[in-house]
């Protein structure tokens, strides 16, 4: 097996007041702007500080998050869910101290939820596989529910109405008993709560999709996050990052969320778009697609539900790897290594420091990644001649083939090196730059990535000099002509033929290493670039 399990173990309501009072102490948050090259902060080889906070620097540290976590229930609890979530009070809660992020408001994100708990990657797995189908059961419990859903309420009873419709039909479903929430100041529409009163699943319903009403996934993420405030939860919150399912339904419409207590944070990230609960005559296997939806829901409450009871089963015993991805113990060169992670690289980058354990009794430092694509051919190599850190392990290349979040997991030694950022890297390393390109070129792959970020200039391990230079993050890297350019890159610096979606080509790399080498001088001729694309139109009229 390359992996084992995750070790977890070893690892009255609220007053509808002003929220403006609130500006200081909540703020709600969701995904990041396009990709930007991460920064490299600090050494890898050199272990993150202990500085008494929790943020993305550390993710060893239990205590401080049971702190920051109560601080943040502590600004949420005098406010229900309604409060919170209203549009008009929605964009003063942003920026502060404490963020709630899911999908509204456009600011750093945090890792996929996925990488946290599988149950989320195997609702997810199961939608997509063909050979995973609803049961008869479920066939017949989904056609009530589209008549339900699509049902127009009377004004008086309008939510309500549809609030006690759904329950009794999502219940059959889901094989699991949605009855209300208990807990006071978070107001769910429903909730399936385990006998050790943990939600494995928050309902929200809404009457239709208006902009004037609150924001269903708005209210569910504060649930979650008002939900952890009771103290008797203290050491569930220390051993495992409180994964949740989240349902929220808009008129006929439905979305599934799963949640996670990330640090001090809350993350709610969607695991399918809006989709019509309902009758399509467009579409004669919609009602076979919707079965399939709730069946693979009602498998990931199971899988929570056993979660849940063995982390009841272990209570009282601190998890030191409650925030660290779950996927802790690998097969590497035929031995079994544990991974202990030591921090996130940057916020919203699935990056991660860790240090590896072999059952051999080696300990050493990587780097853990999780990469939408990655070209291991060009990594090892360049590794092949120093040119790259080490390639341990890449999920893709595994004898049984798997991805994590639907990322490809690559793990990598460490090699001390000195941060170059805002500074031109000096000969030694533009000469390994220079010759790892001609190596990529020369079998008609493009790097694609280069900026000083992608650079490490690699130090001596006695004397601590810089000695040469490697290239790292081989995302993009691929065949010259064939291989493009994602969607989500950034176009700060613009250049023809670059863009979303467009192909790689090797004289990309070469216009990249001379902004690597004189930031100045490519500054001056992107500017004379400039100005005669704005010359030329003038020229034709003339």
């Amino acid at each position: 097996m390359p992996f084992s399990s995750p070790r977890l173990m070893n690892t009255a309501s609220a007053p509808r007041g002003p929220v403006n009072t609130l500006r200081e102490t909540l703020a709600i948050g969701q995904s990041r702007s396009p990709k930007k090259g991460y920064e490299r902060r600090a050494p890898l080889h050199k272990p993150p500080k202990k500085t008494g906070t929790t943020s993305s620097d550390s993710l060893q540290n239990t205590e401080t998050p049971g702190i920051t976590q109560a601080s943040m229930i502590k600004s949420i609890n005098p406010y229900n869910t309604f409060t919170l979530a209203n549009p008009s009070e929605y964009t003063q809660l942003q920026a502060i101290t404490v963020e709630i992020f899911n999908d509204r408001v456009n600011i750093e994100d945090r890792p996929p939820i996925g990488l946290f708990h599988p149950a989320f990657n195997s609702f997810q797995r199961r939608i997509d596989s063909m050979s995973f189908t609803p049961t008869p059961s479920q066939l017949s419990s989904t056609l009530p529910l589209l008549t339900a859903f699509q049902k127009i309420y009377d004004q008086e009873a309008r939510l309500n109405g549809r609030i006690e419709a759904f329950k009794p039909l999502l219940t059959q479903l889901l094989d699991a008993h949605i009855r209300n929430s208990n807990t006071p100041g978070a107001m769910p529409d429903g909730v399936l709560q385990e006998s050790n009163r943990v939600y494995p699943i928050i309902l929200e319903i809404g009457d239709k999709i208006d902009s004037n009403e609150c924001n269903p996934s708005v209210e569910a993420a504060v649930a979650l996050a008002n939900y952890w405030r009771d103290n008797q939860f203290d050491l569930i919150r220390q051993q495992c990052c409180c994964p949740s399912m989240i349902l929220v339904a808009k008129g006929p419409w439905i979305c599934v969320l799963g949640g996670i207590m990330f640090g001090n944070q809350p993350v709610v990230q969607p695991l399918t778009p809006f989709f019509l609960v309902g009758n399509n005559p467009s579409s004669p296997k919609h009602a076979n697609t919707v079965a399939k939806i709730f069946a693979s829901l009602a498998e990931s409450l199971s899988e929570l539900g056993h979660f849940y009871r063995d982390v009841q089963r272990f209570r009282g015993t601190r998890n030191p790897a409650v925030h660290s991805p779950y996927i802790q113990q690998l097969i590497i060169n035929r031995k079994r290594v544990d991974i202990e992670y030591q921090s996130l690289e940057t916020p919203g980058e699935p990056v991660f420091r860790a240090l590896a354990r072999s059952e051999d009794g080696d300990v050493y430092p990587i780097i853990v990644k999780f990469a939408q694509s990655y070209n291991a051919t060009a990594h090892r190599l360049l590794a092949a001649m120093n040119l790259a850190p080490e390639l341990l392990f890449i999920s893709s290349e595994d004898p049984i083939e798997f991805k994590v979040a639907q990322r490809i997991m690559v793990v990598m030694k460490e090699a001390p090196y000195s941060d170059l950022s805002g500074t031109p890297p000096p000969n030694c390393v533009l000469q390994d730059v220079k010759r790892a390109l001609d190596v990529l070129h020369k079998r008609n792959m493009v790097f694609g990535d280069l900026r000083s970020s992608n650079v490490l200039a690699v130090k001596d391990k006695q004397t601590y000099e810089i000695t040469g230079g490697m290239l790292v993050d081989f995302d993009w890297c691929g065949t010259a002509g064939r291989a493009t350019y994602p969607m989500d890159i950034n176009m700060t610096m613009q250049w023809p033929g670059v863009g979303p979606g467009l192909p790689l080509q090797l004289e990309h790399d070469e216009v990249m290493l001379e902004r690597l080498s004189d930031p100045v001088a490519f500054q001056r001729r992107m500017y004379d670039a400039y100005v005669r694309s704005l010359c030329e139109p003038m020229a034709k009229c003339d």
